[in-house]
């Protein structure tokens, strides 16, 4: 499953230079009150640039971004970039021995802050690493934008990922692989033609950020959603509602509260298109969402994508009458579905998830084996590039569509047998009474056995999806005991947190 290349398109830092000049006095990004237009951005992120440059920093060099999300950080990002570094956000709610790690891990030498550190420098940050304040006005003369002077294969930013060995690991995206993925969005339609109002609701260290932020080189305008508003269901509606947005990125776990508020609030053609990723959507959610596009209040779309391959890598429209599946990918994109001898498999087999394509990060830094081991030369290719291992399975129906089935490390074997514990999550869910449903694997004795965890419609009981389950499911494959919730706990990405669930298991009745 591909598409047709497209032309190498030109880099972030060149389109907003010509969004600069077309349209200056054009608010770029909106954060509480406050409004910043296009010009004002420049002369920012030219007077951040002028600060690095006479510190030394150096094309190619990391710095740190210790900032929130707000203008102060795409002030930051920019100017990092048009200095010719790469900048690595290093979110302040986050922990200080996480922060404090990932600054000795990526070798970063210059931090930018803008001021609010909660934690004195000699405690947050290593010995030698400078810590400077983002750069003040300065005359125009010296502040005037610079003409970016990088190329496709330099490094634009560094974002840590979760590893396996409990130790987050760094991935190194390019100015090319960025350039690739927004023209991409662009060509499918993902994003629409014409200025946009994007909601930026993702912490700057999540890779979801980029698809947000980063929308304002193409001339759209970016509003900052406070951190209250991500929490609070009705607090989110209101400020989307309110800011008239036109795309808001959301995971399925944020988007449950709040997609029936929405369509209550938003008149017909409203003109939202909400961005529903990083994990799979419940076919509940997929009726959900399609029933009110049909109804004009809103769009949606789904998008997949990992941090290795530059953010999104397919997406599909959300309507219709189908299961949820990932769709089809960005063009100049492919996906591989193969076994682990890297054969293609069967249509209606499982297989490991591969994408090949411009968006690929160059690796992982200071990890060479770990790179080779996940980014592999693909075999279909002519002109030796690479086809990166996500991680994830899934399957092609025969009508063409690529359906989730979950991680590889969501694979467990139960007395023997190996289970997809995201094809019993989609057997479960398949009941018109469970909303959203997780299973996870426990060891019991020594034994390994399936606990699900639902949350349900009302009315819906355990026996009537047990029953559900005992129709489809083999008996190793069906969970043991269930767990009603009244809500999935979330990780601070806005995803269901698996482990929390693990810890927590209320069994309401035995397999």
């Amino acid at each position: 499953m591909t598409d047709l290349p497209v032309p190498r398109p030109p880099t972030l830092l060149q389109r907003f230079v010509a969004t600069v000049s077309a349209l200056p006095s054009t608010v770029a990004v909106e954060e509480g009150q406050g409004r910043t237009c296009f010009a004002e951005l420049a002369v920012r992120s030219a007077a951040v640039a002028t600060d690095l440059l006479d510190h030394g920093v150096r094309v190619g060099d990391i710095v740190g971004l210790y900032i929130p999300r707000s203008t102060d950080f795409v002030v930051a990002a920019l100017g990092v970039m048009q200095a010719g570094g790469a900048f690595l956000p290093l979110d302040p709610d986050y922990p200080a021995d996480r922060v404090r790690y990932m600054v000795e891990d990526s070798g970063t030498t210059v931090v930018l802050t803008d001021g609010g550190t909660p934690h004195h420098p000699g405690e947050l940050f290593p010995v030698g690493v400078s810590i400077l304040p983002l750069a003040g006005p300065r005359p125009a003369a010296r502040a005037a934008l610079r003409q970016p002077a990088v190329t496709h294969g330099q490094i634009a930013y560094v974002l840590y990922t979760s590893g396996s060995t409990g130790r987050p690991k760094a991935v190194e995206v390019e100015h090319g692989a960025l350039a690739c993925f927004l023209a991409g969005l662009e060509t499918a339609g993902v994003i629409r033609p014409g200025r946009a109002r994007v909601g930026w609701s993702a912490s700057p260290s999540f890779d979801a950020s980029l698809q947000q932020w980063t929308r304002i080189c193409r001339g759209d305008t970016v509003v900052i959603l406070d951190d209250l508003s991500r929490r609070v269901p009705q607090r989110l509606v209101a400020a989307v509602a309110g800011a008239q947005l036109t795309d808001l990125d959301i995971t399925p776990g944020l988007a449950e509260p709040i997609v029936d508020r929405l369509a209550r609030v938003l008149p017909v053609g409203s003109g939202l298109r909400l961005w529903v990723g990083g994990e799979a959507v419940s076919p509940a959610l997929w009726r959900s969402l399609a029933g009110h596009s049909a109804a004009g209040r809103l769009e949606a779309v789904s998008v997949y994508g990992t941090t290795e391959t530059t953010v999104d890598n397919l997406w599909a429209p959300i309507e219709g009458h189908v299961a949820p599946h990932l769709g089809t990918p960005l063009p100049g994109q492919a996906v591989r579905l193969l076994d682990d001898r890297l054969r293609p498999v069967p249509v209606g087999e499982p297989g490991d998830l591969y994408v090949a394509g411009p968006t690929l990060a160059r690796g992982y830094l200071g990890r060479p084996g770990l790179t080779s081991r996940r980014f592999l030369a693909d075999p279909w290719a002519s002109d030796g590039s690479r086809m990166y291992r996500t991680g994830d399975r899934a399957r092609r129906t025969p009508d063409g569509r690529l359906e989730f089935l979950g991680r590889t490390d969501h694979q467990v074997k139960i007395r023997g047998y190996r289970v997809e514990l995201g094809e019993v999550e989609a057997v479960l869910a398949d009941h018109p009474g469970v909303l959203e449903c997780v299973v996870v694997s426990l060891t019991r004795g020594g034994v390994g056995v399936l606990t699900a965890h639902m949350r349900t419609a009302p009315g819906t009981s355990v026996e009537e999806v047990r029953a559900h389950a005992a129709r489809q499911l083999p008996e190793w494959m069906r969970p043991s005991t269930y767990s009603v919730v009244t809500a999935m706990p979330l990780t601070q990405s806005g995803k269901i947190d698996r482990l929390a669930l693990g810890r927590a298991v209320t069994a309401t009745g035995g397999g």
